[in-house]
């Protein structure tokens, strides 16, 4: 989606809008994830990879690439090949607080099992909001 009111990149590879409008003027903390950059609509910033640094650049800090498991999943391991060249050329650079909000994704605890989860309150107040 392009704003052109905003800025002539899409929300997805712009930096006025992940850093300054969500991050800043918002004040979203949490990870933000790319759009699909298999899809047609990323194919604006070029190749895989240019989209994911696009992406990367403008303040995601996950890309996604779905539905690329195919042939043995060459696309994925073009991107991460090429996101190694590119940040050994400096093309992008990773970012520590990034770093700090995908860490964040990952759970701190043991998963619960089935008995518990059955009756742990965040379950419980999720089905009281089901039809």
């Amino acid at each position: 989606v392009i704003y052109p009111k905003v800025d002539a990149a899409p929300a997805g590879f712009s930096s006025r809008w992940l850093q300054d409008i969500l991050r800043i003027e918002l004040g979203f903390t949490g990870a933000i994830f790319s759009d699909d950059l298999s899809m047609e609509g990323a194919s604006v910033a070029g190749n895989h990879t240019q989209a994911a640094i696009a992406a990367l650049n403008a303040g995601c800090d996950l890309v996604l690439l779905c539905n690329q498991s195919l042939n043995g999943g060459k696309p994925v391991d073009d991107l991460l090949d090429g996101l190694d060249r590119a940040l050994a050329k400096g093309k992008w650079e990773a970012n520590p607080q990034s770093e700090a909000r995908r860490l964040d994704l990952l759970p701190q605890t043991a998963p619960l099992t089935w008995d518990e989860l059955m009756v742990h309150a965040p379950y419980m107040q999720a089905l009281t909001r089901l039809p």
